[in-house]
């Protein structure tokens, strides 16, 4: 029973974390996509310095440390944020959740090259088939033909600036506290937007609704402040792998919200492609474990 409210817990985070596909729709209605980006990071900055403050203050680090703390504020913030957010004013939320859905498998590649990490058969064809639900999204079902729009080259953009954010974050963590790393990188991704909306924030509309504001504010502590500690909280109880798997709801719970909130319902190309990008994640996911299974089968006959 406690394990089943642990993955409760941790699926609500997922639902938390999916949300923000149609929050985000919602909200660069009323703002430009750099000042929600910009707006959001303050919140976040101000609740994890308020909660964090203690680990983040006793924190020490070299300079090779401050320059990829740099390099991950601009990756996995900066660019990450601002790029989220304009995708959405150009796609819908189920596709970019869905491009979003392949980051692990370009994460694990990107090690690949970087750490020169083994994979087997079983994983590059995760990989393939994940790349080719990927290409079913972005080409709308045309494969061949080129017809990539702004909102899906903006949200590969996203996806690969987070898959690269992770490895450097990876790096860090071996001599940073999550607190410490995630304060860091947000004000540092903060700043960089800032030097950069000079032109923008002066246009800001001021005048929307309250609902909006809360909206905004509430889903900014929610999403990327508690969400986050709680997920890092539980997943250690039940496991990474285990936690992991919960992940891949993410894409379909998208869909939902967005079929609940935004009236858009998913295509059949849609569905066809996150159909052989969640069977992908779990080739690559369980690569090992299915090599494990295929050689006992081999023994035993």
């Amino acid at each position: 029973m406690k394990q089943l409210t642990i993955y409760m817990i941790l699926f609500s985070c997922v639902f938390f974390w999916a949300s923000n596909f149609i929050i985000g729709s919602i909200l660069i209605e009323h703002w430009d996509p750099l000042t929600v980006a910009i707006f959001r990071l303050i919140v976040i900055v101000l609740f994890l310095g308020g909660i964090s403050w203690k680990a983040i203050y006793r924190t020490t680090f070299t300079r090779n440390d401050l320059l990829l703390l740099i390099l991950a504020g601009i990756l996995g913030v900066s660019i990450n944020h601002y790029s989220f957010y304009a995708s959405l004013q150009h796609t819908s939320p189920i596709t970019a959740a869905l491009i979003l859905a392949c980051a692990p498998i370009v994460t694990s590649l990107l090690n690949k090259m970087i750490y020169h990490e083994s994979r087997n058969g079983i994983f590059w064809l995760g990989a393939i088939l994940s790349f080719v639900g990927v290409g079913l999204i972005i080409t709308k079902g045309a494969l061949i033909t080129i017809s990539i729009g702004k909102g899906e080259v903006l949200s590969l953009i996203t996806m690969l600036s987070f898959a690269l954010f992770l490895i450097i974050v990876n790096h860090l963590s071996l001599k940073m506290s999550a607190q410490s790393i995630t304060f860091y990188t947000n004000l540092i991704g903060l700043l960089v937007l800032v030097l950069f909306s000079f032109t923008i924030l002066p246009q800001t509309n001021w005048q929307v609704a309250i609902p909006y504001w809360f909206l905004l504010i509430l889903s900014a502590i929610i999403i990327h402040g508690v969400s986050n500690l709680i997920w890092n909280q539980k997943m250690k109880e039940v496991g990474s792998t285990n936690a992991s798997l919960l992940l891949n709801f993410e894409p379909a719970i998208a869909m939902l919200l967005s079929a609940v909130f935004l009236k858009q319902f998913p295509t059949s190309v849609q569905i066809y492609g996150s159909l052989l990008i969640l069977v992908g994640i779990l080739l690559c996911i369980y690569y090992k474990e299915i090599k494990a299974i295929v050689l006992v089968k081999k023994t035993m006959n």
